[in-house]
């Protein structure tokens, strides 16, 4: 196996380099022959692929890690917890909330917010789930590294009853329940290794295998009875036991540098995320203080050309910082500031960058005085998809005449040149929380705000979207998008995907999210031979 680890960066920069960097409408590239068929339906292959089944559905742990769903950061542990745990809430693959634990939510006026409990619920034990449970797992994912971030709006969390917990929010955000896709556990029991939970699975005191919570609603109708856990650390092995049947399901990143090479027979399902590709600008920069040179760039960008040539379909492309599955994503927009080289020209003929002395070159006035551009880009060199993007909107940009300078930095030199506002644009990852909510990053003094964006009337409509009713939302998200769309404050390209690889004709009824990798597990059906 040495030889692969050796030689697939190598296969995958060559892959990225061969896609010769185009402007709007370039040709796709062909799929690679060595990808197995993507199933994001769920569709399997007619027939089953030949493989060496041990007959076991086993996952991938690490013992010496934690499985306390709070506190573990071990990405093995946390599919595994995904079973053992029930969630508070779910979020579907088009970012809407679904019943989990908690079956109905309510809230006046978008600040304070009432949660009632299924109290049919039982954890593995046999007791009652009550909204105690409930109220205490928030406030300790308050606390927690995975959850915090998207809870820092919480000012506190609190039972009525064992029906009934309330959860009292700074501002108003009639979305916020979307963000309570967080796991249950008992009242008092975080500082457990394993804290009791009421998930569809149980973990034994071996930590060897998984059996099916008789007390958990879907007990009768889970795929199978048992799942086994191994502990492979290697990266190499990890790959070979995939391969050999010895671990039957994994998650891949395929935009991460952390991307396995999974091949033979298997299948790659593709989810949605919310990780988000875009770009930001200087807005204190003699170029983009300019907001007609800032939207001259919507139309500049290549999105389908990065998507499918550069990032191999493994995203999905937006203009507008809302994901495209999204309920309220509006794709009319998308239409009106998708790549075009003639759009973009009368665009920079309208922000006055033009070529003033006929030398095929664009230039700025300053002061009366025509000035060459020279925009200074700055881009992670720790991404290759990311260099490969960043280097094809330069050629764009060239091709229309304007100088760019392409800096790729390290990742700590990038964090530098990136706070000090040491740049003109830059090429940038944030993963945006389920409710899309875009105050760290278009608010001024926002955490995310690194190009000095300061803008009341762009806060407003924001803060309308987050506070607006269902009824409304609707029309106030198109306020909103026409706003980002004329003013352009950052120009998105593109929502990444992850994949689920499983064995081909192994798994059906597989439908995966960002959050749950098992969602509906109920519903699977697994033939291992």
């Amino acid at each position: 196996m040495a030889r692969i680890k050796r030689i697939m960066p190598i296969i995958l920069a060559l892959a990225i380099l061969a896609g010769a960097l185009g402007g709007c409408g370039s040709e796709k590239t062909a799929e690679s022959p060595e990808q197995s068929p993507e199933a994001s339906d769920g569709a399997m292959p007619k027939e089953k692929a030949s493989y060496p089944s041990d007959g076991k559905f086993t996952l991938n742990c690490s013992l010496s890690s934690s499985f306390n769903p709070m506190t573990t950061t071990d990405l093995s542990n946390i599919l595994v917890t995904q079973l053992m745990y029930d969630n508070l809430l779910e979020v579907d693959a088009a970012f809407n909330y679904t019943p989990g634990v908690v079956t109905e939510c309510k809230s006046d006026d978008g600040s304070g917010w009432y949660f009632q409990v299924d109290t049919n619920a039982k954890f593995w034990d046999g007791t009652l789930v009550t909204a105690y449970d409930a109220a205490y797992s928030v406030q300790c994912a308050m606390r927690s590294p995975r959850f915090s971030d998207r809870l820092d709006c919480v000012i506190g969390a609190e039972a009525e009853n064992d029906d009934t917990f309330v959860i009292n929010i700074n501002g108003k955000n009639t979305l916020f329940p979307v963000l309570l896709n967080i796991p249950l556990i008992k009242n008092g029991s975080v500082g457990e290794t394993i804290p009791m939970g009421s998930g569809p699975y149980v973990l034994n005191g071996e930590m060897s295998e998984l059996a099916v919570n008789t007390h958990h609603e879907n007990a009768a109708s889970l795929p199978v009875d048992k799942i086994y856990l191994t502990e492979i650390t290697d990266i190499e092995d990890k790959i070979s036991a995939f391969e050999d049947a010895k671990i039957d399901l994994v998650t891949n990143d395929p935009m991460s540098f952390t991307n396995l090479g999974y091949g033979s027979a298997n299948e790659k399902r593709a989810y949605a995320t919310t990780n988000m590709h875009y770009i930001g600008f200087n807005l204190s920069g003699q170029y983009f203080s300019n907001t007609l040179f800032r939207k001259a760039m919507t139309y500049i960008i290549d999105r389908e050309y990065i998507v499918t040539n550069i990032m191999n379909g493994m995203a999905s492309a937006a203009t507008l910082p809302f994901h495209p599955a999204g309920e309220y994503y509006n794709e009319n927009f998308s239409e009106i500031i998708s790549c075009s080289v003639s759009k973009a020209e009368e665009a920079l003929d309208k922000a006055e960058v033009k070529d003033y002395d006929n030398d095929g070159l664009r230039e700025i006035m300053v002061t009366g005085i025509p000035i060459e551009t020279g925009i200074d880009f700055i881009v992670c060199s720790d991404n290759v998809y990311k260099i490969q993007a960043a280097r094809s909107i330069v050629k764009s940009m060239e091709a229309l005449g304007i100088n760019v300078t392409l800096r790729e930095l390290p990742w700590e030199a990038y964090k530098t040149a990136l706070t000090a506002g040491n740049y003109d644009m830059y090429y940038a990852e944030t993963k945006l929380s389920a409710d899309f909510n875009l105050k760290a990053m278009l608010f001024m003094g926002g955490p995310l705000n690194y190009g000095g964006i300061s803008d009341s009337t762009l806060e407003g409509h924001i803060s309308a979207y987050m506070s607006a009713s269902d009824e409304e939302r609707q029309k106030v998200a198109n306020l909103m998008f026409k706003y980002l769309t004329d003013t352009a404050p950052i120009v998105t390209i593109c929502f990444e995907k992850q994949q689920v690889v499983t064995h081909s004709g192994v798994i059906t009824g597989l439908r995966p999210t960002q959050y749950n990798i098992f969602h509906g597990i109920e519903e699977w059906k697994i033939d291992l031979g």
